[in-house]
Formats: C-alpha cells, structure tokens, sequence
C-alpha cells in the first residue's frame, strides 16, 4: 500500500488512517490473544518499510496529539496504579535496595563497557551516567507487566520510582563525571 499510494513516504489522510487502524487492529488482537496490546502495535510498526521520510512524516502529523493527549493520560493511569505500602516499613528497605542495584549496575556496567572499548576514566564514567537514565520504555515495560499480573502495585511502585529518580540522576551525575558544565546555546545567536 505504501509503495503503490505513498512513494514519496507522505501518506494521505486516507492512507494515514489506515496505518492507524491497522495499529489499532493489531493491538486489539494482540489483547484479545492475552497479550498486551502494545506487542501488536510493536509488531504492525515493525512491518512497516524503513523509511525515513515515512517516519519523518509520521512524526510529524502524530507526535504532537501523543505529546499532548496520550501521554499525559499514560501517566495519569501509571500513577494511579502506585501504591504508598511501597514506602511502609520493609517497602522503604526494599526501594533503596532497588535504587543502589539500579544505580550501580547501569553505571559501573556502562563505564566498565566504555573502558573496555578504550575510553578513559572520566569518559567511561560520563557514559555509564547516560546508561543510568531510564526512559518511557521501561514505564512501559512496567505498566505491561504490572497489567499482566508479573508484578504487583508495591514492586511496580518502587520500580516507577527508581526510573523517576534515576533519570534525574543523569544530568548531575554526568556534570560530576564530565567534569563540565553544559553549554547554554543563546537563541538570539543560533538565528545568526
């Protein structure tokens, strides 16, 4: 369809829709096969061509409306899904234990990756920084498991929170290991 109706990976309106309810449609099988529906919409996505003007055009038109509309209502549901026993008692033991396991495995993984690779220490360290941030996949991941009964509200709780905290570990923890401050582009300059 892409090939005969979008050659130059602009689809039309009509053809957009399609795509659409093609994801659509394979997330809702994938769901009714006990799946979780983003599985079907990973697997509609990746049997699409690779094209980079079709993926330019798609986020153009589609970015935007998941920006604004769906994934505020993906956290919206996420944070509903906590629970505060995951702060009580052995939870509070526990989340610290998740967060030093995280922590060090993402950062000492990543840096001793980055030395075996040749770069130097303060280099290694910058890079096993950037590897500490989490980002929406693993929300995702979360949520999916959570929905699919593997882990229940207190883990899925404690693990939002490490990926929360981690990922704003990554901008200080990079600044310490860089040993520099990151430059501030000033907008009046970059029109010049």
């Amino acid at each position: 369809m892409l090939r005969k109706w979008a050659p130059t990976g602009e689809p039309s309106q009509m053809l957009l829709a399609a795509l659409l309810i093609g994801a659509l449609a394979c997330a809702g099988l994938t769901d009714w096969l006990g799946l979780h529906a983003v599985f079907g919409a990973f697997l509609f996505g990746a049997c699409l061509p690779r094209d980079d003007r079709l993926l330019r055009c798609l986020v153009e038109r589609l970015e935007y409306l998941a920006i604004v509309l769906l994934m505020p209502i993906f956290f919206a549901l996420a944070g509903l899904s906590t629970t505060p026993d995951a702060f009580v008692g052995a939870g509070v033991g526990a989340l610290l234990l998740v967060l030093v396991a995280a922590v060090v495995g993402k950062v000492f993984g990543g840096a001793f990756g980055a030395r075996l690779a040749g770069y130097g220490w303060r280099d290694s360290f910058a890079t096993g920084a950037l590897m500490n941030a989490r980002g929406l996949m693993e929300l995702i991941v979360l949520k999916v498991g959570l929905d699919a009964g593997l882990i229940g509200p207190s883990l899925f709780t404690m693990l939002l929170v490490m990926a929360i905290v981690t990922t704003l570990m990554t901008a200080p923890m990079l600044t310490l290991f860089a040993g520099r401050t990151p430059k501030l582009v000033d907008p009046a300059s970059s029109r010049a």
